[in-house]
């Protein structure tokens, strides 16, 4: 039972870092999504924000000004980082690219390996490409130890599981037999 506990308590931890993960960056999204369209409405602002002759206190109060009165002190940070290099006019790319890198993430499949022992770094990389190969490049794998499952690797991707363990095979075989009589 131990087995199922463990895999259990993974997907269930894996769902709250999927829930934070998409929280905390759709937090982030929005908070960017106000700068630039605030900036994008006032193209004179944007100039100044980016005129590095004015002294970064000046070019931040005006920024301050804009930002949403809840903003997140990490998106601020982030923005603060973007106005002192002179890189605001990114924002638009940066929004870009990181509503694709979620939407990547989102897509992205885990495979759970469960095996009796660790892996050896060639094991998972061999598992690896097997993985790849047939359910895609963008699939990760989680590796777990099991010393329950006796040897062998279970694999589960998505709802699909592939069990190749003793102990499965052993419960396999102890259901023909019982079955038989």
């Amino acid at each position: 039972m131990r087995g199922a506990e463990h895999s259990r308590d993974g997907e269930l931890a894996r769902a709250y870092a999927a829930a934070a993960y998409q929280h905390t960056t759709g937090e982030w999204l929005s908070e960017l999504n106000t700068v630039r369209d605030k900036l994008a409405a006032d193209p004179a602002l944007l100039a100044d924000l980016n005129n590095r002759e004015l002294d970064f206190a000046t070019r931040q109060a005006r920024l301050d000004a804009i930002l949403p009165p809840t903003a997140r002190t990490d998106v601020k940070n982030f923005l603060y980082t973007l106005l002192r290099e002179g890189h605001l006019t990114l924002l638009d790319d940066v929004i870009a690219d990181l509503t694709r890198m979620v939407a990547q993430r989102s897509a992205a499949q885990v495979a759970h390996v469960t095996s009796a022992v660790s892996l050896t770094p060639d094991e998972q990389e061999a598992l690896r490409q097997r993985v790849h190969a047939r359910y895609g490049s963008q699939v990760e794998l989680d590796f777990h130890v099991d010393p329950s499952i006796l040897g062998g690797v279970i694999l589960q991707v998505g709802d699909k599981v592939i069990d190749g363990s003793i102990a499965g095979r052993l419960t396999t075989l102890h259901e023909r037999l019982a079955a038989v009589r």
